[in-house]
């Protein structure tokens, strides 16, 4: 019902078809003052689909207006179909297919030789035909490192680029050019430093390598770092987190006395801080490098 303007005022049924009685119903809404909300129609149209679709609930005509007579008087209810008010059920029963029993295929563990007794052409050989993760599947060369052999200086990024991937040599492109720089700042070289990548394959999209992926390549790295035998390792970005196990932000491990042991149980000294594609974004940080920098400066010549 509605109200007008009529004296005194009457209430009035409001015109809706059944489809609005729907989404009324749907939305909680089954009554007004006390009376069910129903559609309005003709008696002799309601009476006909009230033959033909005996199934309907009755609810949508109890109260329908005829017409010619006065409004809402209700049409009488067929012996066979009750006058009830009841929402209509939309729940169906979801039918799902049985599947046949499957049997869990076994893991397939790629094997490879040991490669603690590989000399440095022959690890870097074993790095270059690895396929101990799907990452090789992808990659166009594996990233080995380049630089002194041995060497007081060890680099670490978490894995190779686009540009290190077509290139198979780390830190390339304007990543590269401004790493680059970096060593010039601290009087070095790339002949004079040890670079690598921790992930030797290039991720799909640059995406975070996984544990497995991470676990797989961590051997070549371990392996390299007995070689090299550097007095410092510096650190960049997200492959702190991965070399040393933590879930701690950068800014939290550059303030701490890091190390990792080698196959010795030696303790080496990490230095953690940013990656030059950080640097390439936010300029400011630039500074904080230079005082990492500084730092793994101080331990090598304590060295």
């Amino acid at each position: 019902m509605v109200p007008n303007n009529l004296t005194p005022p009457v209430l009035v049924r409001p015109n809706i078809n059944g489809l609005q009685v729907l989404w009324l119903q749907e939305l909680g809404i089954d009554r007004l003052w006390g009376k069910p909300l129903l559609p309005v129609t003709g008696g002799a149209a309601v009476v006909k689909h009230q033959a033909e679709a005996p199934a309907r609930p009755s609810a949508y005509i109890a109260t329908a207006k005829v017409s010619g007579g006065p409004p809402g008087q209700p049409l009488p209810a067929t012996p066979h179909e009750p006058v009830t008010a009841q929402r209509p059920s939309r729940h169906f029963a979801r039918v799902v297919p049985a599947r046949p029993p499957q049997e869990e295929a076994a893991p397939t563990v790629v094997l490879r030789p040991d490669i603690g007794h590989l000399d440095w052409p022959g690890l870097r050989e074993s790095v270059a035909n690895c396929t101990s993760c799907s990452l090789g599947e992808h990659r166009r060369q594996a990233v080995f490192g380049e630089g002194a052999l041995p060497s007081d200086w060890m680099f670490v990024e978490e894995a190779p680029g686009e540009q290190d991937d077509w290139h198979g040599q780390p830190f390339m492109g304007k990543a590269g050019t401004l790493f680059d720089n970096m060593l010039k700042a601290v009087q070095l070289q790339r002949e004079t430093v040890f670079i690598t990548p921790l992930v030797k394959c290039r991720p799909v999209a640059n995406i975070t390598p996984s544990k497995e992926e991470v676990a797989s390549c961590l051997g070549f790295l371990q392996a390299q770092i007995e070689r090299v035998q550097p007095k410092c390792i510096v650190v960049f970005g997200r492959a702190a987190n991965l070399l040393l196990g933590s879930n701690e932000t950068i800014d939290v491990l550059r303030a701490k006395d890091c190390f990792i042991n080698d196959a010795h149980g030696k303790q080496i000294p990490v230095v953690v801080t940013y990656h030059p594609n950080h640097l390439m974004v936010a300029h400011a940080d630039k500074a904080r490098v230079w005082q990492d920098l500084q730092k793994a400066l101080r331990i090598v010549r304590s060295c």
